[in-house]
């Protein structure tokens, strides 16, 4: 795996980032999980568990029958989570042994941060039994280019400096576009496919969420030669302003299924 690009962050102020992405989208992924009709019994993996929100509302559904494995390559997080149905792995997931095991594997914001990818997609596929189900949630920095043309020139340049960066680093930075069909080739059938457009005002979660990413790779952004300190500045700024609406980024989800 490439390596995560908020490794550095200090771990208070990354647990308040995680916690604003669980704000702003949780809503949206256990309207996901519900579709796939998850209930008790059922075997489930949270791939990227983060501050664990998700795991711990898969918990509740599985009930005390069910099994919710953690994963996450820091799982400092995730310590509450020491007993039944919750079991935590600190690592990574290609090395796991639950091949065919899992009725439902859900991954928001993983598989941009990996070059290898395919290889990622293929492991989840062999995790999920026969049947089984895989919601996957990646997002497109690209659309807060193509939506906001008339938008501030430091807005528009700290965007570019985003999208740029994953490049520059050999990732894509509108990997959500091509998650059905990189999910196809992985052997899915995709039983349904949406795209939310983060358009809010600043001081939303979604907006205080880019605000502290832009803080936290200051140095990443303005290395890309598109961007500059002022540039971000006045983004965070902006970011803060309940006035002020913009397109952040959008998210692309996909329920499943292993054939």
């Amino acid at each position: 795996m490439s390596d995560y690009l908020f490794h550095r962050n200090a771990e208070d102020r990354e647990l308040g980032r995680l916690r604003l992405i669980e704000a702003a989208v949780d809503a949206d992924t256990i309207g996901l999980l519900e579709d796939t009709g998850v209930s008790g019994g059922w075997r489930c993996l949270e791939l990227g568990a983060g501050a664990g929100s998700i795991a711990e509302w898969l918990g509740t559904r599985v009930g005390p029958e069910g099994l919710v494995v953690a994963v996450d390559r820091k799982a400092s997080y995730l310590r509450r989570f020491s007993s039944s149905p919750y079991r935590v792995v600190e690592g990574d997931f290609r090395t796991l042994t639950l091949d065919g095991t899992v009725d439902l594997l859900h991954a928001r914001y993983v598989l941009i941060h990996n070059r290898q990818d395919e290889e990622l997609l293929t492991k989840i596929r062999n995790v999920v039994k026969p049947g089984g189900y895989a919601v996957l949630e990646e997002p497109d920095f690209t659309s807060a280019l193509r939506l906001n043309p008339c938008g501030d020139e430091a807005d528009r340049r700290v965007n570019e400096a985003i999208c740029r960066m994953f490049t520059d680093a050999g990732l894509d930075p509108a990997y959500g576009l091509a998650l059905p069909r990189k999910a196809e080739d992985a052997g899915f059938e995709i039983l349904g496919a949406r795209a939310a457009m983060h358009l809010c005002p600043g001081d939303a979660p979604i907006a205080r969420v880019m605000a502290k990413s832009a803080l936290v790779l200051r140095q990443e952004y303005t290395g890309t030669g598109v961007a500059t300190d002022e540039d971000l500045d006045r983004y965070v700024a902006h970011a803060g302003d309940a006035r002020r609406w913009s397109v952040y980024y959008s998210t692309v989800s996909i329920i499943a299924r292993v054939r």
